[in-house]
């Protein structure tokens, strides 16, 4: 241990100035010859801990740092240390325990308790990452750095008007803290000052021009104010500067989502291919955008006026085309038809020998196209004929280009006897990972799926069929927006800032219910939003279920538990929940109103539940495509979905029926048949949701919309209704615009009171 008379104090602080200015291979290299003289000199292998867990070596880091405590461990500062490397080597839990043996030692270190509120915050415990702050406050009232980070902590926890008066606290006595400004531009923007918030948003990009964040919060808050130009320059400009930063690329890729191209542009080109490559993006709402420019690509135009066969085929191999095709189901009848013609043309290039050197890309981007949409294409005749002849190759001889290309005709996966061939590029090993190795994965996850309640209700039975056949929806990305914490308290706060606080009693690690998960895509999300969450996802599905099981371990998403059940059988559940999701299921139960009383039953006092139920005057086009399905005798199976969609689009333009086809759904034979083979569908009117409401002793809290611009015409309308919750308000609004629940009606609701 070192003391003044220690021989080796000069060597020690040369290796200290190396380390703070960030010269760690001078550090290390110091380090390391002091204690080839002394090996168990405490504080050299302490630094040289540091040292190490900083360069990325964090295991061997960590050993040093644990031997050098047991000679340290006695001081407040070394335990701070280790606990800071602990942090960062990703172990939260042993540097929130340093951190509490450091403040036990020294109660006066603001710092340590700083350290302790993020430490805590970051694991999604606000009230504890409170207590840390508000101690190290207690300490040190005038710190900036505790106050900046105090308020960051209030507004997770959705105490808006108290977060902006810390966060103003902490930049006044540190101005040029570029995250202050920022997350004082998110607090604005949480209590409706848009304005205030893209002016603390520009200050902390002026404060620190490579701040990413920044930019791509006032890109957020200019494109909220409709100014898309200065949106997407604001987004270019994050990624430029933060290109690690997932959110900014998913918020990049939205601001493109609603353009459709009129001209050619490069630029645009370049890019749409790489936020459609990207991947942490959810590239499904850019499909239209990108397929609107590629329409008008020198290059591809001609071949979506006239597929060419051979040779010219190579011109298809398109790099944003690839891109899109591989990622994402493009909801444009116009191009599913130049897709199919596509698929065709190069199944008889191979067939003539004429394959150009382009195709195996090619063949590997329209299998994954067509995996996405389950093979809801229809095919001719002749196509079947060599799609025969091209399986017996692809058996026989197993070749890249025969089984790229079979897998643009049907699920390699189900083929007995293929082999993945030797020397494939990277385009195919994505292509076998998603359709052989993942259902392989899938299959084996199946028997292991807990089942906690019978499933013997007649409907229930018949709804678990369809989703055993039909697993919905398959999803591959969450986006990266929806992928960062956004607790529920603040997202209550946020959404329905009418509601009393002290009612909704949601803690900050709530115990959650998902009821009816499918595939996990919302377990994913809420799990992602809320670290501290425990989950418990349920479905009828075992296909469903497994499919979320392997996405959530690839997600690492530990805090979800998967099980099997039937939601009018959960009453014998013991747990009781904070929050209940049921999105999009209860409609096809048997009885609604006996699902969503077992789903209250569950809730506890103060908890919130988030509901999704169709609308029947958004779904006129359903209920007569339905219809018309049921009068060709149509059944489920793949060919009758794939009849149900011609049926579809040879109604008139304009038409209820033909408009279905605008719909993502549509596009996929998973999706089709939720949309309009279902085997069991309710719809409701906002009266009848009135009804519903009060059968189940709820009060509805708030609608929830994708758009902005709904909820913002409904206050327009209604101006007397600022908590826009009356019901008979919303109905004379749905007549008027009957679009406006075209994505059902999501709701909050918690217990009457």
């Amino acid at each position: 241990m070192s003391s003044p008379a220690d021989p080796f104090l000069p060597l020690l602080a040369e290796a200290s100035g190396h380390l703070q200015a960030g010269r760690r291979q001078q550090a290390e290299s110091i380090y390391r010859d002091l204690l080839a003289r002394a090996p168990e000199h405490p504080v050299a292998t302490h630094f040289l801990g540091v040292c190490l867990v900083q360069s990325g070596r964090a295991q061997e880091g960590l050993a040093a740092l644990a031997r050098s405590m047991h000679a340290l461990g006695a001081q407040a500062r070394f335990r701070h240390n280790y606990a800071l490397m602990l942090a960062q080597a990703g172990d939260p839990t042993g540097a929130e325990r340093e951190l509490e043996a450091a403040i036990a030692l020294d109660p006066r270190n603001a710092a340590s308790h700083g350290y302790l509120g993020i430490v805590r915050q970051q694991a999604g415990r606000l009230e504890a990452a409170s207590a840390a702050y508000e101690a190290g406050l207690a300490v040190a009232p005038a710190d900036p750095f505790l106050a900046a980070n105090y308020g960051s902590c209030l507004l997770a926890r959705g105490e808006i008007e108290r977060a902006i008066d810390w966060l103003r606290r902490a930049i006044e006595a540190a101005p040029h803290n570029p995250v202050a400004h920022n997350n004082l531009g998110s607090a604005l923007n949480a209590a409706g000052d848009v304005r205030g918030a893209i002016a603390a948003y520009r200050k902390a990009a002026e404060v620190e021009p490579r701040y990413a964040p920044a930019w791509f919060n006032l890109g957020l808050g200019l494109r909220a104010l409709g100014d898309e130009s200065g949106a997407i320059e604001a987004l270019r400009r994050a990624i430029e500067v933060g290109p690690d930063f997932a959110p900014a690329w998913q918020a990049f890729a939205d601001a493109f989502a609603k353009s459709r191209f009129v001209a050619w542009s490069a630029q645009a080109a370049a890019d749409l291919t790489r936020v459609l490559q990207h991947p942490a993006i959810d590239p499904g709402p850019l499909a239209e955008a990108a397929a609107s420019l590629l329409a008008l690509d020198p290059a591809i135009a001609p071949l979506m006026r006239e597929v060419p066969a051979g040779a010219r085929l190579q011109a298809a191999a398109q790099p944003m085309l690839l891109a899109l095709i591989e990622n994402a189901l493009v909801p444009d009848p116009a191009f599913e038809a130049f897709l199919r013609a596509l698929r065709a043309s190069l199944l008889a290039a191979w067939r003539n020998g004429a394959a150009p050197p382009a195709a195996v890309d090619l063949a590997c981007a329209l299998a994954q196209q067509c995996f996405l949409n389950e093979y809801v294409w229809p095919e001719s005749a002749a196509e079947a004929a060599d799609v025969a002849r091209l399986a017996d190759a692809a058996r026989a001889a197993p070749g890249v280009l025969e089984i790229a290309l079979l897998g643009a005709y049907r699920p390699l996966a189900a083929i007995p006897g293929l082999a993945r061939p030797v020397g494939a590029g990277e385009p195919f090993r994505r292509l076998w990972r998603r359709q052989v190795e993942e259902p392989a994965e899938e299959r084996g996850l199946r028997d292991a799926i807990e089942a906690l309640t019978l499933i013997d209700d007649a409907t229930s039975r018949a709804v678990q069929r369809q989703y055993e056949e039909n697993p919905y929806p398959r999803w591959h990305r969450v986006p990266a927006s929806l992928a960062t914490p956004f607790p529920l308290r603040r997202a209550l706060r946020e959404l329905v800032p009418h509601a009393d606080p002290a009612r909704l009693r949601v803690p900050d690690a709530p115990e959650v219910l998902i009821a009816g998960c499918g595939t996990g895509y919302q377990s994913a999300i809420t799990a992602l939003r809320n670290p501290g969450a425990r989950i418990l996802a349920v479905d009828l599905s075992r296909a469903s279920l497994a499919y979320a099981v392997r996405r959530a371990r690839e997600l690492g998403l530990a805090q979800v538990r998967f099980a099997q059940a039937d939601i009018l059988k959960l009453g014998a559940l013991a747990d009781r929940f904070d929050f209940i999701e049921c999105a999009g299921v209860l409609h096809h139960l048997r009885d609604p109103v006996a699902g969503g009383k077992v789903l209250v039953g569950l809730l506890r006092p103060g908890g919130v539940m988030k509901l999704a139920l169709y609308s029947e005057r958004a779904r006129q086009g359903v209920v007569a495509a339905r219809a018309l399905i049921a009068r060709h005798g149509l059944g489920a199976d793949l060919e009758g979905v794939r009849a149900a969609r011609q049926l579809v689009l040879a109604q008139p333009a304009g038409s209820p029926v033909r408009a279905l086809a605008l719909g993502h759904d549509f596009y996929s034979a998973s999706g089709a048949r939720d949309l309009v083979l279902h085997v069991q569908e309710h719809r409701f009117t906002a009266a009848q949701l009135g009804d519903f409401l009060r059968a189940l002793g709820l009060e509805l809290l708030g609608f929830e919309f994708g758009d902005p611009s709904v909820p913002a015409a409904y206050r327009q309308r209604f101006p007397d209704d600022p908590a826009a919750t009356s019901l008979a308000n919303w109905g004379r609004f749905e007549d008027e615009h009957p679009e406006a629940f075209s994505g059902m009606y999501q709701f909050w609701a918690a217990r009457a009171a």
